[in-house]
């Protein structure tokens, strides 16, 4: 039976600005950005646990989920790349992570936890270290009934070519055990970072070529714009029409984004290829009037289909 369509946004630790932006009539997930790894399996303590609460205590009274966002592409300025990769080298250090950010969830009372490991990696050893790592969180989050989740990266790079070296260390052995991946279909190495055409690169991808069940892939949206800085918000601050836009020109430079008409051909993008639903990076880079916010051109878009 298909499951009601998702709409997840990740909400940063620092990111007060975003509770407000928080609508339950559309959100239906939440991933609270980040809880940090240490390189030796530890989890530093959570940054911002007042924002942490106030996030869970809003979502539950809405109806929606919120999950535990394990580390994100950087820490510090630092990738966690590496800490990820010494975090996992041995069956120990694998429990103690996994039973340390456990530990965190349920003291929280989040509903389960997301993996944002960028990138596990073919030829190094990590994608063995993902799936030992997911594993075990499967092993310890599933008999709570808590929702265990991750970020993939999108799969193909602005040829269309496939990132192999990560998307195959994202297989069926990690990719089974989780509820649904979040494809973060943004960053990749052209000017326009997020165009509808890579959307369907990469679902074709994770659908298609990978063969993936495409009810537990979630189309990943950009409240951003590239190059940076380019929020949502403040884009709209330097062009009033920027909601019926994807580019405007930011202190003398091309900033390309999702407007109105590129995110909803994206959310029809979703639900005609059967995907679970659409994940937003980040809800705090949103505008306040909601007239011409992007969570509500989601929530219509969304209802209409």
């Amino acid at each position: 039976m298909s499951q009601p369509f998702k709409c997840i946004v990740y909400i940063f630790c620092h990111s007060e600005a975003g509770l407000p932006k928080l609508r339950f009539d559309i959100v239906t997930h939440v991933n609270y950005a980040f809880a940090i790894p240490t390189r030796d399996g530890h989890v530093r303590p959570l940054e911002n646990p007042e924002l942490a609460r106030a996030v869970i205590a809003k979502a539950h009274e809405g109806g929606a989920k919120v999950c535990l966002s394990l580390g994100g592409w950087s820490y510090e300025e630092i990738p966690l790349e590496a800490t990820f990769r010494e975090a996992t080298n041995t069956p120990a250090k694998i429990r103690l992570l996994t039973e340390e950010i456990v530990s965190m969830a349920e003291d929280f009372g989040f509903d389960g936890v997301d993996v944002d490991w960028e990138y596990p990696r073919t030829g190094d050893g990590t994608k063995e270290q993902y799936e030992a790592f997911i594993g075990c969180l499967h092993d310890r989050l599933k008999p709570k009934g808590m929702l265990l989740t991750a970020a993939v990266v999108g799969g193909v790079d602005a040829h269309n070519e496939p990132i192999r070296s990560a998307t195959e260390a994202q297989d069926r052995p990690s990719f089974d055990k989780l509820d649904w991946i979040n494809v973060m279909t943004y960053d990749c190495d052209s000017v326009k970072h997020s165009t509808y055409e890579y959307a369907e690169s990469c679902v074709k991808y994770w659908v298609e070529d990978r063969g993936f069940d495409p009810e537990k892939l979630n189309l990943g949206l950009p409240f951003y714009g590239r190059p940076f800085p380019g929020a949502y918000k403040n884009l709209l601050d330097a062009d009033p029409d920027a909601l019926e836009k994807d580019m405007v020109v930011l202190d003398g430079k091309e900033i390309w984004y999702n407007g109105r008409d590129t995110l909803r051909k994206k959310v029809a993008l979703a639900k005609g290829r059967g995907l679970g639903g659409v994940m937003v990076w980040e809800i705090s880079e949103d505008c306040e009037d909601h007239e011409k916010s992007l969570l509500t051109v989601l929530g219509q878009a969304i209802g209409e289909l």
